[in-house]
């Protein structure tokens, strides 16, 4: 047993040392090809442009009821279960806040923000901003050469969808490239939510800092606005169809007064007993529409709180800010990178050339006969 242990160790040493002979004496192919793409990562490296992610974090009220923020939420928690998901009278929870930055209504609004770049030198829409002052790499223009060749081959055969204003993003009637623009805008845009605690953090990444932070801080703002104008939609509703029942009230009511207050001062000497019927009956109209009026001056109140409570507080955990280092990344690891594949290609076809040569030779030798 020993001596078969031993001869395969020597047997592993020798193929070892047989691997090693065939890279020493390829050794000038490796280099080359480790050179070449040395090269490549340089030219990848300093013609790279930086980006920037801002990001910014946010905690939303919780709407739940005691029972579902009690104990049995907090074992439902750890399990990963969202207990204020599953019930309760708001039916956009955190977990969809995601779909609703992706929906088309709102990246589509997204493009009439006001930016500002970091060197003042461009102050405009971001459609502006991204149309003609953006930086885009080289590659960029390689992998859409295809894309625009395929494209200008289909309208050559079909009329393209053309709509007015380039710059007016219609959410329902989108031409072709401004759904491309959409597409490439959701893609700048990470949202995450976390199931254990509904905190929303929302990052925008983008070739100038200050851009990228004043495009984070707005698609959370406008985020609240919807969530804010969901949540608050019928309170407001009814509080508006309660006022309307407030001022028809009061407006009812002074009249009642004017008629009461002319009916007495008309008849102030008078004692028949129509005079006084008449007046009983106007002071009677007029108390009942003074306690209308009261009735619907306190359901006013109470629907005004209402609104107050439905409104959704948002606790900022992390503001936006102006990145000061890129997410990108670094020149350095580019090279690094590239010369790590450059190796390993070369080592790869190097050790494996010779068995897969033979394997195919094999197959072919196989099927002739």
């Amino acid at each position: 047993m020993e001596e078969q242990g031993f001869k395969k160790q020597l047997l592993k040493e020798a193929d070892l040392l047989l691997l090693a002979g065939k890279l020493l004496a390829k050794w000038k192919f490796i280099m080359k090809v480790t050179i070449c793409f040395v090269i490549i990562g340089l030219v990848m490296a300093l013609t790279s442009i930086k980006e920037y992610t801002s990001e910014v974090m946010v905690a939303p009220e919780s709407s739940n009821s005691s029972f579902m923020s009690g104990g049995l939420g907090s074992l439902a928690s750890i399990v990963g279960i969202d207990m204020g998901s599953m019930g309760g009278d708001d039916a956009i929870y955190p977990l969809l806040y995601p779909d609703i930055i992706q929906s088309l209504p709102f990246l589509s609004s997204l493009y009439d923000v006001r930016v500002r770049t970091l060197d003042g030198e461009v102050d405009t829409t971001y459609y502006y901003y991204k149309k003609n002052f953006q930086k885009i790499p080289w590659t960029a223009y390689i992998k859409q050469v295809p894309q625009k060749a395929m494209i200008w081959v289909k309208g050559l055969f079909t009329d393209s969808k053309k709509g007015g204003d380039p710059s007016k993003f219609d959410p329902y009637n989108l031409s072709e490239e401004q759904m491309r623009m959409i597409e490439k805008l959701n893609k700048s845009i990470t949202t995450f939510v976390d199931k254990k605690t509904n905190v929303i953090t929302v990052s925008f990444t983008d070739s100038d800092p200050l851009v990228a932070a004043m495009m984070t801080d707005t698609i959370m703002s406008r985020l609240q606005e919807r969530i804010t104008e969901y949540r608050t939609k019928k309170a407001i509703n009814d509080c508006k169809y309660i006022e309307k029942l407030y001022n028809e009230a009061k407006e009812e009511y002074e009249i009642a007064q004017e008629r009461y207050a002319d009916f007495v001062d008309r008849n102030r000497n008078v004692v028949q007993e129509r005079i006084l019927v008449e007046k009983e009956r106007l002071e009677a109209d007029k108390t009942l529409k003074n306690t209308l009026y009261t009735q619907w001056a306190q359901q006013l109140l109470l629907a005004k709180a209402k609104v107050q409570e439905f409104t959704p507080a948002y606790t900022t955990l992390k503001p936006a800010a102006v990145p000061a280092l890129p997410s990108s990344m670094r020149k350095l690891m580019i090279i690094i990178i590239y010369t790590f594949m450059g190796g390993m290609l070369a080592v790869g076809y190097v050790l494996l050339k010779e068995p897969v040569i033979n394997i195919c030779n094999k197959l072919f030798s196989f099927i002739k006969k």
